[in-house]
């Protein structure tokens, strides 16, 4: 009685471990977004503000479908990701207009003090998790009209 008592007992032990690190492994998961990129989307060089006071702010910003940010440029870095949808953006590069579309699911640097302005032309609703690298002497965005 006491070596079956033993056996069941190690037996529900090894399937109970089991179990613990199976499920474990399967939930933790990891999927590169943007991988140690020094350029903008526009192919700009960019840096962190040199500053002995460095802000690091986030927010998810939720265009409404037809709506659109007006025009604003950020004067320090700001990393973007798609959490929905998708957003049309048009920036103003040396007098000329260039237009890209960002998909639910990308991630990107935005332009640096490139006037710019996001659109969403779809019927769902745009949302954007929006990570700013900034100081207090810079703004995150700077709208223009």
């Amino acid at each position: 009685m006491i070596k079956r008592t033993l056996a069941v007992a190690i037996f529900s032990i090894v399937l109970l471990g089991a179990g613990c690190t199976s499920s474990a492994q399967e939930s933790i998961s990891s999927r590169v977004l943007l991988d140690k990129t020094g350029q903008t989307i526009l192919s700009e060089n960019f840096s962190y503000p040199v500053t002995s006071e460095p802000q690091v702010s986030s927010s998810i910003v939720t265009l409404p479908p037809g709506s659109q940010t007006g025009l604003h440029l950020h004067e320090a870095p700001m990393y973007a990701y798609i959490l929905q949808g998708t957003l049309e953006v048009t920036y103003l590069v040396e007098g000329v207009e260039e237009t890209k579309i960002y998909q639910e699911g990308e991630a990107i640097m935005e332009g640096l003090d490139t006037p710019h302005n996001g659109r969403n032309t779809t019927k769902s609703p745009v949302k954007v998790l929006v990570v700013n690298l900034g100081s207090p002497d810079l703004e995150n965005t700077v709208k223009l009209e």
